[in-house]
């Protein structure tokens, strides 16, 4: 996202920071930062990628983000759009509130009345996407923060982590203890390396490579990952990959095959076993789960139309 406006910065005064940003096409560079993050992106559909989780998502994405949580939204055309400009205009845009815990006061969410929103805030360390009627309240709430000033935002901002404290509509999207130790000076390097890693973790990554990029030796390279990201590149890599096999399993456009080349592994034996170490489970049990939950999804939806809508009796 190349943000063409944005509303003016609040001031040093501010608790916390609010802003909406106009753009046509959807493209953020690789991130992370001290502050939480809520952020609402009012798109058709696009690639998130959060840690170590990438997935696509449509109509909107609602997401909310701990400190320290690489992330970036970007566009994910479909083969119809193949070869169509999006320079006709800002169609989009997006809302971001960007807040410390200190931000109402260096002890307020440890008091015991907001230990449900605590508990929320570590969550938020891993991401979460909000989805169904929660994202629908949050995001009318953020729309509100936008155009409201003073005591009103703090009592939205509150009104939105009371919900996210509440409600089961969200998904954690990220590894536990995915990203630590990090300090502004580190900042430069692990962008270019997590970068490298993103475009080419479906392709083989050669150590010396990556290294040069971070231009640091093989060996400190190594030591310096893992003391980063508590993982292997190796295993970081293999995260990624599996992250990206369940989405395309979701999906269901593809064979677990096919899949399993399309992530990055190189044969089915391999594909298949990481899977399991790092899922639980086969590909073909998550898809066959998938398929299940929303079978179930489905029937329940059915189940309730037909509760609020009966059928008529024929006289």
């Amino acid at each position: 996202m190349k943000p063409i406006y944005a509303k003016p910065p609040l001031g040093s005064r501010a608790a916390f920071q609010v802003r909406k940003d106009y753009f046509d096409v959807l493209d953020t560079k690789w991130h992370y930062h001290s502050e939480y993050e809520l952020a609402y992106i009012n798109y058709p559909h696009g690639k998130r990628v959060a840690g170590n989780s990438i997935a696509t998502f449509e109509e909107g994405d609602l997401v909310f983000y701990g400190p320290n949580l690489p992330h970036a939204w970007s566009h994910e055309p479909t083969v119809e759009e193949e070869g169509i400009s999006y320079n006709e205009g800002l169609l989009y845009d997006a809302i971001v509130v960007h807040f410390s815990e200190s931000c109402l006061g260096e002890s307020f969410f440890a008091i015991p009345e907001m230990s449900a929103i605590q508990a929320i805030l570590k969550k938020s360390t891993r991401g979460l996407v909000v989805y169904g009627t929660s994202r629908k309240r949050i995001a009318q709430w953020m729309t509100e923060l936008v155009n409201h000033t003073g005591s009103k935002r703090v009592i939205l901002l509150l009104q939105i982590l009371e919900e996210l404290s509440t409600t089961k509509e969200y998904k954690l999207l990220s590894s536990a203890g995915y990203w630590d130790n990090l300090n502004d000076n580190d900042a430069v390097r692990m962008s270019g390396i997590y970068e490298y890693i993103i475009k080419n973790f479906t392709k083989e990554i050669a150590l010396d490579e990556i290294a040069t990029q971070a231009h640091i030796s093989p060996s400190a390279f190594c030591r310096y990952f893992k003391a980063r990201t508590k993982r292997t590149l190796k295993e970081f890599v293999n995260d990624l990959r599996i992250n990206c096999a369940c989405q395309l399993l979701e999906e269901n456009r593809l064979s677990i095959t096919q899949i399993c080349f399309e992530a990055g592994f190189n044969n089915i034996s391999n594909f298949n076993r990481r899977f399991k170490e790092i899922k639980g489970i086969t590909p073909q049990q998550y898809r066959t789960n998938i398929r299940g939950i929303y079978r179930n999804t489905n029937k329940q939806a059915r189940q309730q139309v037909n509760r609020t809508y009966p059928k008529s009796k024929m006289y």
